[in-house]
This record gives structure tokens, C-alpha cells and sequence, in this order.
């Protein structure tokens, strides 16, 4: 793509097609929202922005050449494995009620009228459902999709993706840019052109 980009940035069409369009189809691609978006949301069910250490090796346990098959089986068991880590423990590990379980997943991601609600208490209450179910049918819902677009975009492909390293306190300024203009470019070239980018990976 980039190799037969004009200088003017664009293509014949008009569309944008320099490394900062090519940065941002990484991030959009279905292999990517498959993988590592999915990883990434769970860590809101916990309150929290991922580190760049502890991210990293989540996301290689669902990377790779996998068959269909082969990468259900190991988001199955990341979710299992997520379920006993000290953080989820210390929220939910103690809550016996699945009507309070369901309500403090919600409140913890900002959702707590997410149309799920009713169904997934239901269906902990009669069986149909394990609390880990809930848990992937909350990550994988429209609503916790959609809300935490923005960050992911900013803390995965910014600072994990380009700096190499855990997100600072700036992250939330470029959320607001993103959330305010819509405007990524701006963002991925705010950090490509960065002295930090510049002087550890470029030669």
C-alpha cells in the first residue's frame, strides 16, 4: 500500500493511504479487534488500564496461526484463567448472589442498564448460565464494544503499539481528542513524529 502511496497521501480515489492510514487499518482489522481487543476489554470488568508487561503476555496466548477452533479453545481458558487472578477475586470472588454479581459487573464497566441484565441473572439463577459466560457475553456485547473503543485504540495501538511501554497520565488527553474530533490522524501522528518514537525506534 504504502509503496504505491502518492506523496500527496491520498490515492486516486481520494482516500488516505500513508503510514498513518496503513498504522490505523492494524488496529481496525478483524484479526486485531478479534484478539486483541477481546484481551484488552476484560481488563475493564476489573476496573483498570492494562500495563504494557501484563498485556502482552494475555495477548500471545490468543495470537498466533490458529484454527478456529484452536483460538475459541484458548479464549475459553483465558477467561477461565482471568476469573481466578487476585483482581477479579477481590470484586467478585465473595458475591454468592447472581443478581448482585451481574449488577457489580455492570457498575464496574459503567453500564449498569445494559439490556443483558435481566437475561444473564436469569440465567445464572436457573443453571443455563456459569458466571464465565456472563462474563464473555458482557466483553463481547455492542455496548462494552462500543465504550471502550476509544481507550483501546489510544493505550494499545499508541503506547503499546508504537512506545513499547505502559500508558502515562496523557493518555486521557488524547481520549478527549479522540471522543471530541474523531480525528485519529492526528493522534498517530502526534505519536510517530514523537522525540520518544524518533529516538528509540527510528534509525
Amino acid at each position: 500500500m504504502l509503496n504505491n502511496c502518492p506523496s500527496s497521501g491520498k490515492d486516486v480515489n481520494g482516500n488516505f493511504c500513508d503510514r498513518i492510514e496503513v498504522s490505523a487499518g492494524f488496529f481496525r482489522s478483524p484479526e486485531f479487534q478479534d484478539r486483541g481487543y477481546f484481551i484488552y476489554r476484560f481488563y475493564s470488568l476489573v476496573g483498570k488500564i492494562p500495563l504494557y508487561d501484563e498485556f502482552m503476555p494475555d495477548l500471545a496466548k490468543v495470537s498466533g496461526f490458529l484454527s478456529t477452533q484452536q483460538l475459541e479453545a484458548n479464549k475459553a481458558a483465558f477467561v477461565n484463567e482471568f476469573m481466578t487472578r487476585q483482581d477479579y477475586q477481590t470484586r467478585y470472588g465473595s458475591i454468592s448472589d447472581s443478581s448482585a454479581y451481574v449488577t457489580a459487573l455492570l457498575q464496574t464497566v459503567g453500564l449498569p442498564n445494559h439490556p443483558g441484565k435481566a437475561g444473564w441473572i436469569a440465567g445464572l439463577t436457573n443453571g443455563s448460565l456459569t458466571r464465565a459466560q456472563v462474563l464473555r457475553s458482557l466483553v463481547e456485547s455492542g455496548e462494552v464494544y462500543q465504550k471502550y473503543y476509544n481507550e483501546a485504540f489510544v493505550i494499545m495501538m499508541q503506547y503499546f503499539g508504537y512506545l513499547r511501554r505502559s500508558a502515562d497520565i496523557s493518555y486521557l488527553q488524547w481520549i478527549g481528542t479522540i471522543n471530541g474530533t474523531g480525528d485519529y490522524r492526528v493522534m498517530i501522528n502526534g505519536f510517530l513524529n514523537s522525540a520518544e518514537y524518533r529516538q528509540r525506534f527510528v534509525p
